[in-house]
């Protein structure tokens, strides 16, 4: 589901214009982003927790620069 697809759930379960709740979800997904960039964690109950957290990355193989990976994958 994307923030549309929300949009339009929220306005038709509580009989709202698309345009009002698009912007109580804007208003609701820009405070929570703005917090957490602030390095502050954001509790929304029964529904989850926000955090930023450091990214380590990920340990990637190029393999264009071993011509011969998928052959010993075979072989071996």
């Amino acid at each position: 589901m994307n923030i549309e697809e929300l949009t339009s759930v929220v306005a038709k379960k509580h009989g709202f214009t698309k345009a009002f709740a698009g912007k109580v979800l804007g208003t609701v997904v820009e405070t929570v982003r703005t917090e957490v960039a602030a390095g502050r964690v954001v509790k929304i109950r029964n529904f989850g927790t926000f955090e930023a957290r450091k990214s380590y990355g990920k340990v990637r193989a190029k393999f264009e620069d071993s011509p011969n990976f998928f052959r010993a994958a075979r072989e071996g």
